[in-house]
């Protein structure tokens, strides 16, 4: 702190005719890396002023001040803790310090208390112990307070300078020796005089006497200058001894610049594809010779740069040999045929093994001319991407085209066995998308070829391209694409970049740099020998619509299976294949949303006829069919069934609404039999993720043969239920059921002339009418009649045997039968008095009867919880009958 101290004085306040005071190592609170100094100074003019600076070190090392108050105008010096080391000074605003250390601190505040001791406008000092606030102005003679060499600084500046303690002591005892040293000043000044010449004295003395002394440091000197002109003798050997050890490093290293005469030989003069491996050995050690590593500064030799110069010359004559031949043997392969391992019939894209083999005995060659000549490199391996991709859009644009004309040969054959169907250039226009709103399904297409020839065409295709990516990578050196410099670089990079990160971490992340670049270096490279590859894809994929309907099924599951299958993801087949599988998938999105739409907006309901089944639901199940047999164990299966669920749900909707736009079929009868045929399918598809849709159509439908039968039954006796609707109406009230009839309105004449009104033809013709009312409502083909007819039946009994129950507990005595009159047509009156409700079915049984023997319905499945099956009633309930039982009772 004291060379600090000298340091501001000097270089700040020395040369504003300002002197430091007391000075303190501050950071602001909270921002310990940004530290500053708090320096306390007066001014050397009269009258002084005490200030106080904030000063701080700049980027050159040097001292600035940043800003600065004057002593009275702090307002508040607040210590915050007696054990922090925190300091707040209110000034303008409130500034927060730290001090370093605690003494600094203390001796601080202590200065700004004693120096605005004088101020006319003090600051008020809190938190701060009293020990540390010293008042001069208070001190006694006893008191005993140690100040430090700042307290007792004056705040003026002057020139004079206190003596020591040591001094003030002997001066005192001095003194006291001396009797008149205070009353006769003179003669103790003369008495001082004769001491100090006396002490000079002694002191020429001492100096002679001290002669030997000198005489024998003189002769130390001597042997010290002996002893350096040894060393500097033996220096002088040391640094001839060095250079010459320094001449032989350097030839050391010289020579590993030098080649052999055989291999220049080489370098120059060879032929390929003869000296083959001799111009390998050569390149080896020409690149060794190149790589050699030098001290710095012995490159500026002029045999160093001679040598470096030859080297060069033999690197272009290597250069040149290899370029050429290998750009001539190039051309020559770009003509290859392939390997056709089967006939021409067959659907098989050629391979390339011949040319891999004749250039892979080059590989070394290549790697020499690569760490060599990179920018010669660079342009033979242009050659070779553009030879190669010549050859490969030749077989691609073979290999799709034979693909096309499969399909269209298939398509043709099919086409000419109808008579009535389309012509050869129909194939020029997309096959017509099959909608679930269409009237009839017809999907067009054959899928299990089209199937086939994808799966065939993609597995042709993935061994030519890796292995022309494998040859790629060790021909063409991609998977060291960079240099250990390079590499050295970036790792570099990256410890700076990640600051305290740890090594592990570091090697990992330019691993993986260095990894990714490799890849895009791979695909770059495959991109350019592939160039039509993508293309022919996407033109075959959008040829396909022409082909089947439903081709993006067939694709999207066929070219998902080839991508989750493939072992190197970021292959440039995959990314390939990726691209497309994206391209396919909008493309179902597409085929999906269109079906929404048409069951929403292209549903054309027949308006003459019965409604009948909706055409979206009677297509749901081929539709269903067909994508269940593509999807199967696949897995993109879970995109089929999102839209499952979204048709389902979308049939729900429509159903409700053309439901209302059919004005001869009531949108009960429309709702009921849609969501009927809906259940009974997805119970026959077993559909997984549609098991919640189904439940939900079991109970829509449920819902609506409610809704219809409650509608157009209603109640046949209305005017006896209004009637025992008031006798219960009365016994809630409070009346006794034996007393009901003794009421005027409720009575027994009362209740013979409301059931005279019902006479036996008449109910029987209503009930013949409503019955010819449901078969003309309901359609033929979901076979529903015999389920509404039990319904209906269900509700009139069940109003029945209301009706006879308040009758036996109101009138017991009455021996009023309901229904006697209604139905002595079926039955006796004993046997109905008996078994009423077995009576009413049978009347019910016989109307069915009636209808079914003028036309016997074609069964085409089976209802096993509906069909209505006499059974006594005497015997305890029994369960459903089964399929077979069911065929015996209609036969």
């Amino acid at each position: 702190m004291a060379a600090i101290r000298h340091t501001l004085q000097r270089e700040l306040f020395t040369p504003s005719d300002e002197k430091l005071l007391s000075v303190c190592y501050v950071s602001k609170a909270y921002k310990k890396k940004k530290m500053s100094f708090l320096c306390l100074t007066t001014t050397t003019d009269t009258p002084s002023s005490l200030l106080l600076y904030q000063v701080k070190k700049n980027d050159k090392n040097i001292f600035k001040k940043k800003q600065s108050w004057s002593l009275s105008d702090i307002q508040i010096v607040d210590g915050v803790k007696n054990d922090s080391m925190d300091i707040e000074l209110h000034i303008d605003k409130v500034y927060k310090w730290s001090a370093t250390t605690a003494q600094e601190r203390r001796t601080f505040i202590s200065n700004l208390y004693t120096y605005s001791c004088n101020l006319a406008q003090r600051p008020q000092f809190r938190n701060i112990p009293k020990e540390w606030l010293i008042d001069p102005s208070s001190l006694k003679e006893s008191d005993s307070i140690t100040f430090t060499p700042e307290l007792l600084t004056s705040p003026i500046s002057s020139d004079y300078q206190p003596i020591t303690e040591k001094e003030a002591a002997d001066l005192k005892q001095m003194m006291e020796d001396c009797e008149y040293a205070v009353s006769n000043a003179e003669l103790f000044m003369e008495t001082l005089s004769k001491d100090l010449s006396i002490l000079d004295g002694e002191n020429v003395q001492s100096v002679l006497a001290s002669e030997a002394c000198v005489t024998q440091l003189m002769n130390k000197f001597s042997i010290c200058l002996k002893m350096i002109f040894l060393i500097m003798f033996h220096f002088i050997t040391f640094t001839y001894i060095s250079q010459v050890f320094s001449y032989l490093y350097k030839i050391f290293f010289i020579s590993q610049l030098d080649i052999s005469p055989t291999y220049q030989r080489v370098l120059s003069e060879a032929e390929l594809p003869g000296e083959k491996e001799e111009l390998s050995q050569a390149g080896v050690a020409l690149l060794k010779a190149i790589t050699a590593p030098l001290p710095s500064g012995l490159d500026k030799l002029s045999a160093v740069t001679e040598q470096k110069r030859r080297l060069d010359k033999l690197k272009a004559k290597f250069s040149v040999i290899v370029a050429r031949h290998l750009n001539n043997l190039f051309i020559h392969l770009g003509n290859d045929v392939g390997d056709m391992s089967m006939s021409m019939t067959d659907l098989i894209l050629p391979t390339h093994q011949a040319v891999h083999h004749e250039l892979e005995p080059y590989t070394e060659l290549m790697q020499l001319l690569r760490a060599l000549d990179n920018k010669a490199f660079v342009q033979l391996t242009k050659v070779y991407t553009d030879t190669m991709s010549k050859l490969y859009k030749r077989d691609l644009k073979r290999f799709f085209e034979e693909a096309r004309n499969k399909l269209i040969s298939k398509r043709l054959q099919a086409n000419t066995s109808k008579s009535s169907g389309p012509k050869a250039e129909d194939l020029l226009n997309p096959a017509p998308i099959c909608l679930l709103s269409g009237e009839t399904w017809a999907p067009v297409g054959e899928g299990n070829l089209l199937d086939s020839v994808l799966d065939c065409m993609l597995s042709q295709m993935q061994p030519v391209c890796l292995a022309e990516q494998a040859f790629c990578i060790s021909f063409l050196q991609l998977d060291s694409v960079l240099s250990p410099s390079k590499s050295t670089e970036m790792e570099e990079t990256d410890n700076v970049s990640n600051g305290a990160a740890s090594p592990g971490s570091v090697t990992s992340t330019a691993s993986k740099k260095l990894e990714r670049q490799v890849n895009e270096e791979v695909r770059a490279t495959m991109a350019a020998i592939f160039p039509s590859l993508e293309a022919e894809l996407n033109n075959f994929i959008a040829f396909l619509d022409k082909i089947d309907s439903f081709w993006c099924m067939y694709v999207l599951v066929r070219l998902s299976q080839h991508v989750m299958s493939a072992q190197d993801t970021g292959s440039f087949l995959s990314m390939t294949f990726a691209s497309a599988l994206i391209q396919v998938k909008r493309a179902f999105d597409k085929f999906m949303q269109a079906q929404l739409q048409s069951i929403l907006c292209d549903t054309k309901v027949n308006r003459r006829n019965k409604c009948g089944i909706l055409p979206y639901v009677e297509n749901f199940e081929p539709f269903a069919r067909i994508a269940e047999k593509i999807f199967k164990n696949s897995d993109r299966k879970v995109d089929l069934e999102k839209w499952y669920t979204k048709l389902v749900g979308t049939m729900f909707e429509a159903i409700v609404t053309h439901s209302r736009e059919h004005h001869k079929t009531p949108q009960e009868v429309i709702k009921m039999e849609n969501f009927h045929h809906l259940y009974d399918l997805l119970s026959q598809l077993k559909i997984s993720v549609l098991d919640h849709e189904r439940k939900e159509a079991k109970q829509k439908y449920q819902d609506a043969l409610r809704a219809y039968v409650t509608q157009y039954f209603g109640r046949p006796l209305e005017k006896l239920n209004l009637f025992f609707e008031g006798v219960q109406a009365k016994v809630g009230a409070g009346v006794k059921e034996s007393e009901v009839s003794y009421q005027m309105a409720f009575s027994k004449q009362e209740l013979r002339r409301v059931v005279k009104e019902y006479p036996a033809r008449e109910v029987k013709k209503g009930l013949e009418n409503l019955y010819r009312k449901v078969e003309k409502h309901l359609c033929e083909e979901e076979n529903l009649l015999q389920v509404v007819w039990r319904e209906m039946q269900g509700e009139f009994i069940a109003q029945y045997i209301y009706i006879e129950e308040l009758i036996q507990r109101c009138y017991p005595d009455s021996m009023f039968t309901l229904l006697l009159t209604v139905l002595l047509v079926t039955t006796s009156e004993g046997f109905f008095l008996e078994y009423p409700k077995k009576v009413l079915t049978d009347f019910f049984q016989s109307l069915k009867e009636k209808k079914e023997a003028k036309k016997k319905p074609n069964i085409q499945h089976y209802h096993l919880h509906y069909y209505p099956v006499v059974h006594p009633l005497s015997e305890p309930p029994s369960k459903a009958p089964s399929k077979h039982e069911l065929e015996e009772i209609y036969k």
